[in-house]
């Protein structure tokens, strides 16, 4: 059986800012191929969200913000590999709920 790996923003932000959790994220990141990685399109934009509070709060220094933007758009954004789930009615209530709601 394909191992899938579905990852909340919380989960992908430790990929690219260093924080209690980076070690086994980047672990993941080197055992699971990319077309097993997915998350939610609105993670992505929660992701940003989190390098952008933590940019304006001094926890990450510009550098590191802009750094941690680029490597997100590559294995993430712009990766034909990593898959975004789109939420929708579907995605959100259980089968057979969607077609009465």
């Amino acid at each position: 059986m394909a191992k899938r790996c579905y990852l909340d923003a919380s989960a992908l932000a430790k990929r690219y800012v260093v924080e209690q959790g980076t070690v086994v994220m980047n672990h993941l990141f080197r055992r699971v191929t990319r077309d097993a990685m997915m998350c939610l399109t609105l993670g992505i934009l929660e992701v940003i969200s989190i390098f952008v509070r933590k940019k304006n709060a001094s926890v990450v220094p510009e550098d590191a913000f802009n750094q941690a933007m680029t490597d997100f758009r590559s294995e993430v954004i712009d990766a034909t590999h990593f898959t975004g789930i789109r939420l929708t009615r579907d995605t959100l209530l259980p089968q057979g709920l969607a077609a009465r709601a």
